[in-house]
């Protein structure tokens, strides 16, 4: 099951932290949220997504996120 990691970014950070994260193993989805209603098709990149990962790897997911905030 997906957990939501982080919320409300844009759409290039969210591929960043996609993309961190894959490279690290852990799988992670991208998605715009449902109260918006409309997604990058009609503002691009500046979208707003949420990014989420598997349950089983939030715990790893946050490690990652905060060592590289911290470098």
């Amino acid at each position: 099951m997906w957990k939501e990691l982080k919320s409300y970014v844009n759409d290039f950070e969210a591929q960043i932290i996609k993309q961190l994260l894959e490279a690290e193993g852990v799988n992670a989805l991208i998605k715009s949220p449902k109260e918006i209603g409309v997604g990058r098709e009609f503002f691009g990149n500046g979208t707003i997504m949420n990014v989420y990962v598997d349950e089983e790897d939030y715990e790893k997911a946050i490690q990652i996120l905060n060592n590289k905030e911290a470098d």
